[in-house]
């Protein structure tokens, strides 16, 4: 989801496996006991971030691979969360939080340094509408 907190958009830094240290927006899988996608982008911008609440938005979702796999990207937006404590899995305790202006955050889509292909596609929606 694109997080935007004074201006500027939480971006998570994490290194995986397949493709080195990576920017991308937080998020991740809706679990089971998440009552809808909405729900599951609540509680990974918590986790990842510490960040809550503020005003949601969406925007559709993606299929990221069609050909490969039925999996489906929900995109959404918050404006205003309120800080507070992160949780972060195990797997995520490489994970850092920046706050990077949205013209930035377009750059580095352009530049090859945000190259998660949902991240991309929603920074570049809410940055150049």
């Amino acid at each position: 989801m694109a997080a935007l907190v004074d201006g500027g958009l939480l971006i998570v830094e994490q290194h995986h496996y397949l493709g080195g240290a990576m920017w991308q927006l937080p998020g991740g899988a809706v679990d089971p006991g998440d009552a809808d996608p909405l729900a599951a982008a609540r509680r990974e911008l918590a986790e990842e971030t510490g960040y809550h609440g503020g005003t949601w938005t969406g925007h559709g979702s993606l299929l990221p691979l069609p050909g490969l796999t039925d999996c489906s990207v929900h995109l959404w937006r918050v404006e205003r969360p309120t800080p507070g404590p992160a949780a972060p899995e195990s797997s995520e305790a490489d994970l850092r939080v920046l706050r990077v202006p949205l013209p930035e955050a377009a750059a580095a889509v352009r530049e090859g340094l945000l190259r998660c292909a949902p991240s991309a596609a929603l920074v570049l929606l809410i940055v150049e509408p």
